[in-house]
């Protein structure tokens, strides 16, 4: 089962997002002597991204031996205002008073294939197996159910590459992602959905078996998949 974590509002929620992050982040560290983090782009972690940008925040996290990775990007370049690489740069990294160990972004400036092998070897040094083995994977929620790039009936669904490159109807575009197998991999993972439109999605995700006409249901949900929630977008579930 999922762990819910449901705050008032979005502020708060964002504060103990971080403030858990941190704890896996310190976790992680002692156990490997590193922390792996795939960002999600989007709209609702800007916020998130601004809390860990303060100097309060930026003290206490370990960013010197923090790995930040993507788990999906638009096929745009990195200064373009639609790059979820672009959004966290500006945000958060440029930000930093101590740069994070390593940033591993998609190349976007470079035609798909060289983007897709440049990030499969990124994440070979996380593959001790046979899967890449982030320590986080934080995810989004779309109104239709998808999250990373990973869209409704998509054959990229049941893809076992770790990596592909997505066209979107619904937005007439092109985009990057981490498929499950490698999502599905991590340590943990973490859904991060605020506001009352999302509230009938996420009772539907919550409620529903893997269904491919929902991505966010193929989410691994045993014991390592948590859920950051504020009362608006949990006001649907039971809890």
């Amino acid at each position: 089962m999922a762990t819910l974590h449901i705050e008032a509002d979005a502020d708060d929620l964002v504060v103990s997002l971080a403030k858990w992050v941190s704890a896996q982040a310190e976790q992680a560290i002692l156990e490997r002597g590193r922390f792996s983090w795939a960002l999600s782009g989007g709209s609702t972690p800007k916020q998130l991204f601004a809390t860990m940008a303060e100097a309060s925040q930026q003290s206490s996290f370990p960013w010197d031996k923090t790995d930040l990775f993507w788990g999906d990007e638009r096929d745009v370049l990195p200064t373009h205002p639609d790059s979820n690489f672009g959004v966290a740069d500006a945000i958060l990294l440029r930000q930093l008073s101590v740069p994070p160990r390593g940033v591993y972004r998609w190349q976007t400036e470079y035609r798909p294939p060289a983007v897709l092998a440049d990030y499969r070897a990124k994440l070979e040094f996380l593959a001790e197996g046979s899967v890449p083995e982030m320590d986080l994977v934080l995810l989004g929620l779309g109104p239709e159910g998808h999250t990373a790039s990973l869209f409704p009936h998509s054959p990229v669904l049941a893809s076992q590459d770790w990596v592909a490159h997505v066209y979107v109807p619904e937005h007439a575009t092109w985009r990057y992602t981490l498929t499950l197998s490698v999502i599905n991999r991590a340590r943990t993972i973490a859904f991060l959905v605020t506001g009352e439109a999302k509230a009938k999605i996420v009772q539907t995700i919550q409620t529903t078996p893997p269904d491919p006409l929902w991505p966010a249901t193929m989410v691994a949900d045993d014991g390592r998949l948590h859920w950051f929630l504020d009362r608006r977008a949990a006001s649907q579930i039971s809890h």
